[in-house]
């Protein structure tokens, strides 16, 4: 299908980064330094990492946060979560078909003899929280330590080149989002007593209060006196019939494809859902050339800003209120979605069902928390707090005042 990264885009630069080989199921192919499997297979024209061993259905991307596992293969010869992993040089990946044969698992280093960190405040989670909680604390001279799983910090700002809206003085009104996920981690960067781990992956909280930590292939264990969850949320699904299908994934993993990694995911997508979210998923369609062919809403009306959904409306996305998606089918991958209106029961009005061509269904039907560590933490007695959406759902404007009113809290 040829290279599908985007080469133009009305407010994304693409940048200059050398090309890394690798081979998918024996075929040679071609990363860009720096990114992470699945976006390398999806840029190949690649949607189905394997098939599951169950039933044989073919499995492919979801969330694209490292919250799931639907889009594993194994590289290399160890099983990962292609969302998570960087192309490195000459890597040997291979589509996940059944349940695989597994080499001997070599050790994680630092096992034996393992290294301790004391810390006066950990934060897990890099986010608009995590990072402004770090930044009030830095400024009092608190010693904070700072973790996050991806590479980069900003969380989900990193996907977000909408512009912000509010207060320009507290939350950035204005600028775009990945652009105030950079000024966050200049702030933080700049304070001498806030250390920052990144590719760095929080895997447990012991009774004994402390947390053990994945950094690098390396193990170590960390003791707070006291500790912030700000891991954000993860995607809700939705179950109808074909929802399982490659093609069929959250709007995290879109805006992380096309956004972040600047990868043309779909030619022709539908959205579920006229929340915020879905609503500016359309509009970042749009932008990168990709035909929004209608979005779909259960109540009478959206629930985001009508700013949002006047913008797509204007720009020619069909939106149906009052409907959802009866089924996705196709062969192996979406080919096709299928909407009926509902009725105040949400069940199908015979005869209002309608078919559209497809190759992508956007599913925005809302967050729940990531908050496992904040309820095993407070159970084993650690001073715990929360903020942003591990603590209450909302949007990153939101997240910004909570992890500021939580790191004066966590100061005092």
């Amino acid at each position: 299908m040829g290279d599908r990264r985007i080469a133009k885009h009305p407010i994304l630069d693409q940048p200059q980064r050398r090309t890394v080989s690798f081979s998918f199921n024996g075929k040679s192919l071609s990363a860009k330094e720096g990114e992470v499997i699945s976006s390398a297979l999806f840029a190949a024209g690649i949607t189905i990492f394997g098939h599951h061993h169950h039933d044989g259905a073919p499995q492919g991307l979801f969330c694209a946060n490292g919250q799931c596992s639907q889009c594993t293969v194994v590289a290399d010869g160890r099983p990962v979560k292609s969302c998570m992993v960087e192309v490195t040089p000459g890597l040997e990946v291979l589509s996940l078909e059944g349940l695989p044969e597994l080499r001997d698992a070599e050790p994680i280093q630092g096992t034996g003899n393992v290294e301790t960190h004391t810390v006066t405040v950990l934060v897990v989670g890099g986010g608009p929280a995590g990072l402004n909680a770090a930044s009030e604390l830095g400024q009092l001279g608190i010693d904070v330590l700072v973790v996050d799983d991806k590479s980069e910090l900003g969380g989900k700002l990193c996907l977000q080149t909408h512009n912000f809206f509010g207060s320009m003085a507290d939350c950035y009104a204005g600028t775009r989002g990945m652009d105030i996920g950079h000024i966050l981690e200049e702030k933080v960067a700049g304070l001498p007593t806030v250390e920052i781990w990144l590719n760095s992956t929080v895997v447990g909280v012991f009774s004994d209060q402390v947390f053990g930590i994945s950094r690098r292939g390396r193990y170590t264990l960390v003791k707070p006196d006291a500790v912030l969850i700000a891991t954000g949320a993860r995607e809700k699904t939705l179950v109808f019939p074909g929802s399982d299908l490659p093609g069929v994934y959250g709007a995290g993993a879109f805006q992380t494809l096309v956004n972040r990694d600047l990868v043309k995911s779909s030619e022709r997508l539908f959205i579920i859902g006229g929340g915020n979210v879905g609503l500016i998923a359309a509009y970042h369609a749009l932008q990168a050339g990709i035909d929004v062919v209608g979005l779909v809403e259960a109540l009478p009306q959206c629930g985001g800003y009508r700013v949002h959904e006047d913008k797509i409306r204007r720009l020619g996305v069909p939106i149906f209120t009052s409907h959802s998606v009866v089924r996705a089918s196709g062969d192996q991958r979406v080919q096709r979605v299928t909407i009926a209106r509902i009725d105040n029961r949400f069940v199908p009005v015979d005869g209002t069902s309608r078919e559209f061509e497809v190759d992508t269904v956007l599913v925005a039907v809302g967050l729940s928390p990531v908050d496992e560590l904040f309820v095993k933490s407070k159970e084993y007695g650690i001073k715990t707090y929360a903020a942003g959406d591990a603590e209450e759902i909302a949007e990153a404007s939101a997240a910004i005042f909570s992890g500021k009113i939580v790191g004066r809290t966590m100061a005092r």
